[in-house]
């Protein structure tokens, strides 16, 4: 069982000023120093049931129900007004409220018996779940523009401010979904060298909406799908292994618990992710290289209709390719390195919806443009290094290249490098271990939207302590 609660601040950050975050410090705030408000208050249960039959036949299930809550009183970052030094920048708040509870049940079988004289694993199982969410949000009056680059806030935003969902509500909506899933997936060993993986999943989720406020935005969606997946591996020495893998999954309409006339009888997206991979072992399995070739497509991507600009039609496509190089081990006795690189390019190849650029004004389409806070360039590398057989300490350096902020690719968020460490003491009945993020505190921006960057974490400290029994 997990149970969390906080009371904490929201911050959306600082503006975004000519089309990068302004220079200002990152610990800049806002928003009303008095008027703070996010709380949580998180339940998950989850329990899990194992049982072996005998040694090729066994089952497990798992079941999971967690409780959600948060309420929030958020400023968010609108329209700029550009006069230089003196620029200002418009702000609404709203008093959000999202509770939401989940229950998921999940039960697989695993039969290990030779097949054909082959050997051969066989796993089938089904799982179903409900999710109930709920949105309110009533809005603020009264919130001032507030100066860019000397901000001064009132202490509170006076009588306007949204203290409680009594009175005329903006939203007031209710989700619910159902999935009920079946799957079956086959390990066919076709000789000790090679093995062939091949599994399908069929789901039916249904969604139902009701709008409080308004009936006509009460809405439901169905979705019936099968979800293939072939995988294949060659093995030919014991120091390396390639693989080849084509998997597909879907996007319902209603995955982010909101439903419109424009997306209520749309079928899902549909997505499909190719992969080839290869995994090498050097110096009798003390050090290993990996590096992949994928690409990650959606084939009918929600688009505005050019006819009826309200609705939408799934005729937009998005395109991901990438590699990812990874090398890790022990170079010499007690010190471990390890170092990934990642090269994404993620377009938007098809698309008939336009937005209108924060920076030039314009009309854009989003077709040709780079996703959002997708970084071309990424990686980590981390070095451990164990003093005694208890004591360890380790370092690393996290990067990231520069990435837009927006769909029509005016915004941009600079690219860092953030540099972590940790030390640490084992036990065999215990550890502790404490990090440090940011260790030169370095200000940079993890990621952002079209009007906001949102800073990452300064320097900070964390202490864990685990028992072992």
């Amino acid at each position: 069982m997990l149970h969390q609660e906080e009371d904490s601040s929201i911050d959306y950050g600082v503006p975004m000023f000519r089309g990068k975050p302004a220079t200002v410090p990152i610990k800049q705030f806002y928003g009303f120093f008095d008027d703070t408000l996010q709380t949580f208050d998180t339940t998950v249960v989850t329990a899990i049931v194992n049982h072996r039959f005998n040694s090729e036949f066994s089952v497990r299930n798992t079941s999971r129900y967690g409780d959600y809550n948060r309420q929030y009183r958020q400023t968010l970052f609108s329209k700029v007004t550009d006069t230089g030094v003196t620029s200002t920048v418009d702000r609404s708040q709203g008093l959000r409220e999202s509770p939401q509870h989940n229950y998921y049940n999940q039960t697989d079988f695993t039969f290990k018996k030779p097949l054909l004289g082959f050997n051969n694993t066989l796993l089938f199982g089904a799982e179903i779940g409900w999710e109930d969410y709920a949105f309110r949000n009533k809005s603020s009056t009264g919130v001032t523009p507030i100066s860019i680059f000397n901000p001064v806030s009132a202490s509170t935003v006076g009588v306007g401010r949204a203290n409680d969902f009594s009175g005329k509500l903006d939203t007031d909506r209710y989700t619910s979904t159902q999935t009920i899933a079946g799957y079956v997936l086959d390990q066919f060993e076709i000789t000790p060298e090679w093995k062939l993986l091949a599994s399908t999943r069929y789901d039916v989720f249904e969604a139902k909406q009701d709008d409080k406020l308004n009936n006509a935005n009460d809405h439901e969606n169905t979705v019936q799908q099968f979800s293939p997946r072939v995988g294949l591996t060659w093995q030919p020495t014991d120091w390396q292994a390639h693989y080849f893998s084509w998997g597909t999954s879907f996007n319902p309409s209603a995955e982010s618990f909101n439903l419109s006339t424009a997306t209520t009888n749309l079928d899902p997206e549909q997505n499909q992710n190719l992969e080839i991979g290869t995994k090498l072992d050097f110096f009798d399995g003390r050090l290993t290289a990996t590096g992949a070739l994928f690409r990650l497509e959606k084939t009918n991507a929600r688009t505005s209709d050019p006819i009826d600009p309200t609705r939408n039609i799934l005729a937009g496509e998005q395109r991901t390719d990438g590699l990812e190089l990874g090398l890790a081990g022990e170079l010499l006795p007690d010190w471990k390195v390890s170092a990934t690189y990642t090269l994404l390019d993620a377009e938007v190849v098809k698309s008939n919806t336009k937005q209108t650029g924060t920076v030039s004004g314009l009309s854009k389409s989003l077709e040709g443009m780079t996703a959002v806070n997708v970084p071309t360039h990424s990686g980590v590398v981390w070095t451990s290094y164990n003093i005694t057989p208890e004591w360890e300490i380790g370092g690393g350096v996290f990067l990231a290249s520069s990435r837009y902020a927006d769909s029509v690719n005016e915004v941009t968020l600079p690219g860092y490098a953030r540099v972590d460490a940790t030390v640490a003491y084992h036990h065999k009945y215990f550890d502790i271990q404490a990090n440090v993020f940011n260790l030169l505190d370095k200000e940079y921006f993890e990621s952002g939207q079209s009007r906001s960057a949102l800073p990452g974490m300064p320097l900070s400290g964390q202490l864990t302590f685990r028992v072992k029994y």
